[in-house]
């Protein structure tokens, strides 16, 4: 009983971050539009504002199902703390910054490839910190997914930037941000950990846009780039409530590869909506990507997933005696 338990709970963790992974893919392409135009530390803030209001309700609802929980410690605060900073404010403002500076100097593309290395960097940090078991699936896995990245972008040549440190260095937190959610997420639920990285992340951010004086970029936003802040709002919500979700049950390794799929997912977006020409080697990264995360995840949680699916199913009715 307590294996297929086991099972079930990775299977659970594999099925919540494959729903991560497409609304990633989703927000990426969204945020193209969403942020141009628009100063992008006021874009950043007033959205994740907008995010650590909307994951409210979930916390509350947890916390009425777990009325006996342990309460918080003041360690528990100051790990939330340092999520909400790691994670919820420095990144976004690296992020956006970085690639705003790399694409007026021609480097997107290699800043955009600095991104996808993220799981490089969170794998390390989970066999460093977390103890997490090595295993050469995940080598190959990230041979093919390093690929598949890089046949997607087509990047043929690498344009390094002050944008390209400014991306490297919010991957680089990012992943440090997951380690440490990960070791938290022993102690603490999922809407706990996910409201404590955004909401205090806009505490930051709110100070921040304060002290550099940039509410003003924000109270000129039209009607339509509001808009543009709710959608983007809507979908990191939703990557937040289903990525801690997920994490707190299955390996920090495996599910920051599985977010690749997130990457096949925007360039879909792009042929089908942008009308972008398809190339052989775009969907040769897209096939790339695909074997490095099977590898990567390995056999047991598909088993777990398949196994989760159909016990979900419903069962014929016995015919009455």
């Amino acid at each position: 009983m307590m294996a297929w338990s086991s099972q079930h709970r990775v299977g659970l963790g594999l099925g919540l971050v494959l729903a991560t992974a497409i609304v990633s893919g989703v927000s990426t392409f969204v945020n193209s539009y969403a942020v141009a135009g628009t100063n992008s530390d006021a874009f950043v803030t007033v959205r994740n504002v907008a995010v650590a209001g909307m994951l409210v309700p979930f916390a509350l609802v947890a916390a009425v199902r777990r009325p006996s929980g342990p309460a918080l410690r003041r360690g528990d605060w100051a790990r939330l703390a340092a999520i909400g900073l790691v994670g919820g404010a420095i990144p976004f403002l690296l992020f956006f910054h970085g690639l705003e500076l790399a694409t007026a100097a021609g480097g997107a593309t290699t800043a955009s490839f600095l991104y996808r290395t993220l799981f490089l960097f969170a794998t390390v940090f989970a066999w460093l910190f977390l103890r997490e078991r090595f295993r050469w699936e995940i080598v190959l896995g990230a041979v093919l997914l390093l690929a598949g990245s890089y046949l997607l972008l087509s990047l043929k040549s690498v344009v390094w930037t002050d944008g390209s440190m400014y991306v490297l260095a919010a991957t680089v937190l990012w992943a440090a941000e997951y380690t440490l959610s990960k070791r938290t997420l022993r102690d603490l639920p999922a809407s706990t950990v996910g409201l404590g990285r955004m909401g205090f992340g806009a505490l930051f951010l709110v100070a921040y846009l304060t002290v550099t004086a940039q509410w003003g970029a924000a109270a000129a936003f039209s009607s339509a780039q509001w808009e543009w802040v709710a959608i983007s709002a809507l979908l990191l919500t939703a990557f937040v409530a289903t990525w801690y979700s997920g994490l707190a049950r299955i390996d920090l390794s495996v599910a920051t590869a599985v977010l690749v799929v997130g990457y096949p997912v925007t360039w879909l977006l792009s042929v089908g909506l942008r009308g972008e020409i398809v190339l052989g080697a775009s969907v040769a990264g897209t096939v790339a990507v695909a074997f490095g995360v099977l590898a990567a995840i390995g056999p047991a949680p598909w088993r777990g997933l398949v196994q989760r699916v159909r016990d979900r199913r419903p069962r014929p009715l016995e015919p009455s005696a």
